[in-house]
């Protein structure tokens, strides 16, 4: 038994260079709380600049300028409205964006094959801590344990190491896709069973997590993945799936969790983007910094929170339209790397996967802006970046 598990201890980690073990360090930091992530890439960033590899990195993708552009304007626009908690968040976008650039010099299939796999076995670690928080819920509000009843409010909504439930909501979403991209490529049973058992964990930890937001997705991007990739029968299955769910909701909405509030919160929703909208109107070119619907909500009358609860309205309202702009050209070349693993079908299970992380944000992102926190964030721009795999072996191939 210990020699197995030495084997393939060192199958899955010997042959790594010191900046790729950095790299699985900082992607384990980011299931803790959020100020170990932030920390954890401080110190790597700190490392790369005593070696002298910061400048290299930031030079060897051109459009990263953009990036940087964009903190340093959001920097100034902060300070100039006093939205501190804005400026403090321009830097933070800048480090993260930093620790981007040194993963995309970095990447390779074997490295994000293994990045993949960690999150999905750290997954029902966060589960577990989900269990023990839902626990301690249910005994402070004298629930039965099984009755897995989901409490309303905010503060009694697990959130297992995510800071809020809807964080851990769009996290779970992450690590679904995550599970069925690898069960895609499996050749053992017990290896399907494991992913699958993965997954019916994190939708239990979603479950509880009263994120109702979350589950919409999933109807396009599970079976969407299948497709993709041909495989028929994970298809029709998950089709079957869903729309048996989609029954069984039909016959008995209280099975989903917080159904009866959804019209209320929705109204509230409402409310919040009215106000956003106003902020948009009077400051449409350089909006008032990261978090300005927190900074500004009392001034426009709307409902207390942190974002506009809209990943079409908040960028517009915190970076104005000159803002979101500088963001562009960077995106934009991302943007054709990853349409180029399809059309030249240099890896549709790659592709798959990135696609459906795109439509996870743009469909979750009607009604909140999850996506907009450090371990969201992070993981969904470490999935994105990971077309850099392709792009940069073609370029060392030419130089």
């Amino acid at each position: 038994m210990i020699d197995r598990a030495l084997a393939f201890y060192h199958r899955k980690f010997d042959g790594y260079d010191i900046e790729e073990y950095l790299i699985m360090v900082a992607l384990c930091s980011i299931f803790l709380p959020f100020f170990c992530s932030l920390t954890v890439i401080v110190m790597i960033l700190l490392y790369l600049l005593i070696k002298g590899r910061l400048g290299e990195i930031v030079r060897a993708y051109p459009k990263s300028y953009y990036l940087f552009a964009f903190c340093g304007i959001n920097v100034i626009v902060s300070l100039f409205y006093q939205n501190t908690l804005g400026a403090v968040c321009s830097l933070g976008i800048a480090i993260v964006f930093l620790f981007i650039l040194f993963y995309r010099s970095k990447v390779t299939p074997r490295l994000f094959e293994l990045c993949v796999d960690a999150c999905c076995i750290i997954s029902l670690f966060c589960f577990v801590w989900a269990l023990m928080e839902y626990y301690s819920i249910v005994q402070t509000l004298k629930y039965d344990f099984f009755t897995f009843e989901v409490a309303d409010d905010p503060m009694y909504r697990v959130n297992s190491t995510f800071f809020n439930a809807n964080y851990y909501g769009m996290m779970v979403e992450f690590l679904i896709l995550m599970c069925v991209y690898k069960m895609m490529n499996v050749k053992t049973t017990r290896r399907v069973v494991f992913y699958l058992v993965t997954i019916l964990c994190n939708f239990s930890g979603l479950y509880l997590s009263g994120c109702r937001t979350a589950w919409i997705s999933f109807l396009i991007t599970i079976p969407l993945l299948f497709l993709l990739n041909n495989h028929k029968r994970f298809f029709i299955g998950s089709v079957a799936v869903i729309s048996l769910c989609a029954i069984a909701l039909w016959i008995d909405p209280d099975i989903f969790p917080r159904v009866g509030s959804f019209s209320e919160y929705f109204a509230v929703r409402r409310h919040i983007w009215a106000a956003a909208a106003r902020g948009i109107a009077d400051h449409p070119m350089l909006g008032q910094g990261p978090l300005t619907y927190y900074h500004t909500f009392m001034e426009y009358g709307g409902p207390p929170t942190q974002h506009a609860h809209s990943v079409y309205l908040d960028p517009f309202l915190s970076f104005g339209v000159i803002g979101v702009s500088l963001l562009v050209p960077y995106f934009w070349e991302q943007g054709k790397e990853i349409w180029h693993l399809y059309s030249r079908r240099i890896d549709m299970r790659l592709f798959s996967l990135v696609l459906s992380f795109l439509l996870t944000v743009m469909i979750h992102g009607i009604l909140d802006y999850t996506i907009f926190w450090v371990q969201t964030g992070l993981i969904f721009l470490l999935v994105l970046s990971s077309s850099a795999i392709y792009s940069r072996n073609k370029t060392e191939a030419s130089a």
